[in-house]
């Protein structure tokens, strides 16, 4: 006779195999969307075509470690959650853009949408170029923050993990998270954040986050900050919290809504 131990363990045990089998299936219908095909992550290659705007593009990535891995959290894990909002959505702003990966999981989920993309890492430039001209986007070679100045880059090996610091020495252009959605029409239907902990001087301009419908964030806490407190800010901000994701100590994901009561 099974304990009540052993069956834990083999629901936990299938429940894992189960969730493997759901990710692995999603990952290879959204690469077949994409025009390609995926496997495993072990031997997963990135691509230089995709389907983009229904049509097969040439794309412009770089060789660099740790970019296979963003291209399948982006375009076949969908970590930002673009599937689960309207294809009706007209006005999406990318803050920490990289080359381009989510403007094209954007482009390809919101045909009409304008997308308005910002990175201050100048030597990503020719990627971004490029990516704007198969999904149709326009990109900013600027840091956004509380306001309107400049940043020194911390420029790391895997160019997702560049840091900025607000200086008035620094050489990069930083605009105010305001100036950034005033640029796009005054209002934003998403807005997808994920830039390495800049992400604290955008929530000090609690105004400027209620012209904004919907956020995918990625957060970071190497300042002292917590996973609730990130849940705790958000919502202080007006937002309902569809989806947290603690992934570890140092980061997580937010999905988050307008709420209607606000």
């Amino acid at each position: 006779m099974a304990t009540h131990s052993t069956l834990s363990t083999g629901n936990y045990i299938f429940g894992m195999f189960f969730t493997k089998i759901v990710r692995l299936l999603q990952r290879k219908n959204r690469a077949k969307k994409l025009g390609i095909t995926f496997n495993r992550v072990a031997n997963f290659n990135l691509p230089d075509h995709l389907i983009v705007r229904q049509t097969r593009q040439k794309v412009n990535l770089p060789a660099e470690k740790g970019m296979d891995g963003e291209f399948i959290e982006v375009l076949l894990d969908d970590c930002y959650g673009v599937d689960r909002l309207s294809k009706s959505l007209i006005k999406i702003i990318d803050i920490g853009a990289n080359v381009g990966l989510f403007p094209i999981a954007a482009r390809n989920r919101f045909p009409q949408a304008i997308i308005h993309a910002y990175e201050a890492n100048p030597n990503l430039e020719k990627y971004l170029k490029h990516q704007s001209q198969i999904a149709n986007f326009e990109y900013f070679m600027e840091a956004v923050g509380a306001q309107d100045g400049k940043v020194i880059l911390d420029i790391r090996e895997v160019s997702g993990k560049t840091r900025s610091t607000v200086s008035d020495n620094g050489d990069i252009p930083m605009v105010s998270f305001r100036r950034a959605i005033d640029r796009i029409g005054g209002r934003v239907d998403l807005a997808k954040v994920d830039c390495e902990g800049a992400e604290w001087l955008l929530f000090e301009d609690r105004d400027a986050w209620q012209l904004v419908q919907n956020l995918s964030l990625e957060y970071h806490l190497w300042y002292g900050h917590s996973h609730a407190e990130t849940r705790q800010v958000i919502k202080n901000l007006g937002f309902k919290i569809d989806k947290q994701i603690p992934i570890d100590k140092w980061y997580g994901l937010i999905l988050a809504s307008r709420s209607l009561s606000h």
